[in-house]
């Protein structure tokens, strides 16, 4: 054996090679990391890996160069693997990083070579001082590096360096260094894909300095999620999309694939895989997770567990899916792209995959994983053979939609036949508002197994259709037929479908909320409780909770509404159903209540929730999420956004009926959007088709809000006296069911209703019991749907004395919350209080001549109105008043202030209006 091996003799060096990248302009800071750079304890080993275009390079780059850490950079390429260049390169960036050190090493490599590269290690070592600032050797893309002796020296370096040197690798796999014992002695720090990747607020901060349009949360967090926080793919959206619609376009095409990133994972994996590779790659894109058994049984293989690791040794994008890293995943993309490629082959049977993979999981016993792939398969057998055994399971737990897809491949003969499978397809058509749907399926059961079920049968079988039809008539609003149905199925023992009673005694409770018997409504959902806890039916505990938590909101006990919901959210965890659809119910009146609270991030976050939950549902069931993300988007000044919400649930309640609880909170939230920006065409349109309102029997919350409706749109359009009727029957009837939660937004509404009939004593009348109201229910996103005019209301209130205590801090609270508002209209286009003139004129900062000349009442009015866009005419048509006298009265104000253009009275009016909006 030579006695040098090492000897590069004359090597050049790239000197790109040995330093440190620079960052790009406008990286974003990764903060997070700090704490693994800046350690009291510093570990031997910083390993950062993760497939390509997640940002390992520049992040630690950018994060060691602002914290500015000393660090010897190496960016290895695949001809490094030659340990003289190597053992070369690594004394030079050494030397480099630390003013000389570990240059004797590298004379002597160059003159007079080494054994091995534990020879040339050991003389680096003892020429590295025994104490030192923190230093980081780091060797960049170590995956490139493949030659065993260049593993055995770095194993070498980690067991006798100094304890101030770090030795960081960045690689798209893990390298054979003895990670495992070194993760195990906590001598080792790691960062992989799944901290590089970026969660939404690093993705919502990267695409705001990228895209010239705003971009909604909704749209960046549904982006994250396609994209699982690759940064790669989050940078080619943000240089394709120009326009919002086109971000949102871009987005929702990923799930069918897109041609450059197929390209990218093209060039990736180019002409590195084998043809056996190849072939487990396509057939495991099936599965959403795999071990090495499922991938065995799926490639029909007996070499499942070397293929994955050999897999894996590529760093491909394949991750571990929690930390026993037995099981794995494809990358959301690289699946895409996978059964693209899987598509375009003729050479694999996918039904056959598909079968395989529903027997594996039904033998392992993951009911909706083999339900899935039963249906790729367009198996009816296996179909039928997954619902026999859990069709119970699926319905119990709310899985309306997998239920459908089931169903949908089973021909009516096989389902009337069934009376299990009749009310699991009765079920799911009443889950997706197709009631007619329910009788059909129904009566065609009853028809078929009259011939063949005994009497006694038949009994059992009609009381438990008798259920479903009870909640098919509460959704007609037929709640005394509901209710003689339900109270029917109750008494009968359920066969077929043990959770039949359940949800009968739901409808039950349902039915007499509806009727406005709170107090006994409460009561049954809390029996339906117990029941569905018996039964283990986890989608009625929930829905059962949910209930209690809408009466005691109707109630006016938001706090207690509160508390039943976290009691609920405490029983989704405990029993692990976080991925069910009937949790997006439950965030969804979380948002309602954090929104009436003012709470405006929890609001948006739970819709935000209810979307990713609902996500495989279909758009259609968003309207609720993004009916709260449009009056969050209002109560923050966030017009285009607002419109944008707006739009969307406009496009949604014209594709489908929804029920009206469902659409009366939506036309809420667009009616108030319309008046704000003076869209008076929109509420005039809606009227025409707006649903009929019976304010006498308004007994529930969604009549009572459908009635409020139908007074506001009237309200904007000036015909108070029709909107007055409608609001004080509602009060009424609220008063006496104790709608304690509409009766305070009825007065809120009455108080804004007199107050712009010039009714003062009324409106503030009205104004005082909403507060006195709110100080049970809390409300104050009610009242700050007025806008600016609020302020004025209760600054009127304020200066007459007629509320102290606890009334008079949630004003003084109300008040600051409104200032704070943007508001979409430009100005208060109401009458000014006398009150809040007065208030006005006394400010030390007011101009001179308003002491002097002061306007008069109709005068201030004007001003308001001008500063708020209105023309003349449209002035005399508010004021109810000719023209010419609004043209004596401008002229009047004119004198008074000289003022000779109308664009001088309306920065006057700004400047006078912001003393009071807090602008």
């Amino acid at each position: 054996m030579p006695t040098t091996t090492l000897n590069p003799g004359s090597l050049t060096f790239i000197d790109a090679k040995t330093a440190s990248p620079l960052p790009p302009d406008g990286l974003l800071p990764r903060e997070k990391f700090n704490d693994l750079l800046h350690v009291a304890e510093p570990v031997s080993l910083l390993l950062i890996h993760a497939p390509a275009g997640y940002g390992k390079t520049t992040t630690i780059a950018e994060r060691m160069s602002a914290l500015n850490t000393q660090s010897a950079w190496y960016r290895l390429e695949a001809s490094d693997n030659d340990p003289s260049r190597f053992a070369g390169y690594l004394a030079r960036t050494l030397s480099r990083a630390t003013d000389g050190t570990g240059s004797s090493t590298l004379n002597r490599l160059r003159q007079e070579g080494f054994s091995d590269l534990e020879a040339f290690f050991t003389d680096l070592l003892a020429e590295l001082p025994i104490e030192a600032e923190p230093l980081y050797l780091v060797l960049d893309d170590y995956h490139l590096i493949n030659n065993t002796e260049i593993h055995q020296s770095l194993r070498f370096l980690l067991r006798h360096m100094p304890a101030y040197l770090t030795l960081v690798i960045i690689t798209r796999t893990v390298p054979p260094l003895g990670v495992a014992q070194l993760r195990m002695k906590g001598q080792m720090a790691e960062i992989t894909s799944r901290e590089l990747a970026f969660d939404a607020d690093e993705a919502q901060q990267y695409l705001e300095g990228r895209l010239p349009f705003e971009v909604s949360r909704e749209h960046i967090e549904r982006a994250v999620r396609r994209v699982e926080g690759w940064i790669s793919a989050l940078q080619l959206l943000s240089a394709s999309a120009v326009t919002s619609i086109e971000f949102s376009d871009f987005v929702d095409q990923l799930d069918e694939g897109n041609q450059h990133i197929f390209d990218y994972f093209g060039e990736l994996v180019g002409q590195a895989l084998t043809e056996q590779q190849r072939t487990f790659l396509l057939r495991t894109s099936i599965l959403e997770r795999f071990n090495a058994g499922m991938v065995m049984r799926v490639m029909d293989d007996t070499d499942g567990q070397a293929l994955l690791g050999s897999l894996l040794a590529m760093g491909l994008f394949i991750t571990p899916v929690d930390n026993s890293a037995l099981w794995f995943r494809y990358h959301h993309l690289f699946s895409v792209y996978l059964r693209h490629l899987l598509s375009c082959t003729t050479r694999e049977n996918r039904r056959a995959l598909h079968q395989r993979a529903a027997d594996a999981w039904l033998e392992l016993d993951h009911a909706e994983e083999a339900a899935r792939h039963a249906i790729a398969a367009e198996d009816p057998e296996r179909i039928t053979r997954v619902l026999t055994l859990h069709g119970r399971k699926f319905f119990t737990e709310g899985q309306f939609n997998l239920l459908q897809r089931c169903l949908d491949t089973l021909s009516q003969n096989v389902i009337a036949e069934d009376p299990t499978l009749t009310l699991l397809r009765a079920w799911v058509a009443q889950g997706q508002y197709k009631f007619d749907e329910v009788e059909n399926w129904l009566s065609a059961a009853e028809a078929r197994l009259r011939a063949v079920m005994s009497e006694e049968s038949q009994r059992a079988v009609h009381g438990e259709f008798s259920a479903i039809r009870a909640q098919v008539a509460m959704n007609y609003g037929d709640s005394d037929r509901a209710l003689v149905l339900a109270r029917e199925a109750v008494e009968q023992e359920a066969q077929y479908l043990p959770t039949s009673r359940v949800a009968a005694a739901s409808v039950v409770g349902e039915a007499l909320f509806v009727r406005g018997e709170l107090q006994e409504a409460l009561a049954r959902m809390q029996d339906t409780e117990h029941m569905a806890r018996a039964h283990q039916a986890h989608q009625n505990v929930i829905w059962a909770l949910c209930q209690q938590s809408e009466i005691s909101v109707a109630m006016g006990l938001l706090q207690k509404a509160y508390n039943i919901q976290e009691r609920a959210f405490q029983y989704a965890e405990e029993n692990q159903l976080n991925h069910l659809p009937i949790l997006e119910f439950l965030f969804r009146i979380r948002s309602q209540i954090m929104w009436e609270w003012h709470h405006l991030e929890s609001a948006e976050r739970c819709a935000l929730q209810g979307i990713e939950i609902l996500e495989a549902q279909g758009e259609r069931w968003y309207v609720q999420s993004y009916t709260t993300l449009a009056k969050v988007a209002q109560a923050r000044g966030r017009q285009s956004l607002c419109a944008d919400y707006i739009a969307k649930v406009q496009k949604m309640l014209a594709a489908s009926d929804y029920h009206l609880d469902w659409v009366a909170n939506a036309h809420a939230t667009m009616l108030t959007y319309w008046d704000a920006v003076r869209d008076q065409d929109a509420i005039q349109r809606w009227l025409t088709i707006a649903p009929a309102s019976n304010p006498a029997e308004a007994t529930n919350h969604f009549y009572q809000c459908n009635g409020r409706n139908r007074a506001r749109a009237l309200m904007s359009l000036g015909q108070f006296n029709e909107a007055l009727p409608i609001l004080k029957e509602l009060t009424r009837v609220a008063d006496d069911l104790g709608l304690k939660t509409d009766l305070n937004r009825n007065h809120i509404a009455l108080a804004y209703l007199f107050w712009q009939m010039e009714e003062r004593d009324q409106a503030l009348d009205h104004m005082k019991q909403a507060l006195e109201l709110a100080s049970t229910t809390g409300a104050v996103g009610s009242f700050l749907r007025l806008g600016k005019v609020l302020i004025v209301m209760l600054k009127a209130l304020i200066n007459d004395g007629a509320i102290d205590g606890m009334e008079l801090q949630r004003a003084e609270r109300l008040i600051q919350l409104a200032q704070q508002q943007r508001d979409f209209s430009r100005a208060i286009r109401i009458s000014l209080d006398e009150a809040i003139i007065q208030d006005i004129i006394d400010r030390p900062d007011v101009p001179e001549l308003i002491r002097t000349s002061p306007l008069t009442r109709r005068e201030w009015q004007i001003l308001s109105l001008i500063h708020a866009g209105l023309s003349n005419d449209q002035i005399a048509e508010h004021l109810k008043v000719a023209s010419t006298t609004v043209k004596t009265h401008i002229r009047s104000l004119y004198q008074k202030q000289n003022i000779s253009h109308r664009s001088e009275a309306i920065e006057l009016a700004k400047d006078l209006l912001s003393k009071i909006q807090g602008e």
